[in-house]
């Protein structure tokens, strides 16, 4: 299991654009969090089943999109025995 954090600009756009990047490619998330912070918002993906490259590669991705301020992953055993 596999969970991207992203930061964004405090923008309407900024979870449908996180969203449709994972739409896109037919990838649906297990879930799905938004929490509004001072200076800009966190979104939190939740996806299982992803190889590890590939959710390396979204990651890098994620951080380029409009709006993105910075994207991280996080891989964890509590979320591995989670699924």
């Amino acid at each position: 299991m596999h969970c991207f954090r992203v930061d964004a600009i405090l923008d309407p756009q900024s979870l449908p654009r996180v969203a449709n990047y994972f739409a896109q490619r037919s990838i649906v998330p297990s879930a799905m969090v938004m929490q509004l912070l001072p200076t800009h918002m966190r979104i939190e993906v939740t996806v299982a089943g992803l190889p590890r490259g590939q959710a390396t590669t979204i990651a890098a991705k994620l951080g380029e999109v409009v709006a993105v301020i910075k994207a991280e992953l996080e891989e964890t055993a509590e979320l591995e025995a989670a699924a």
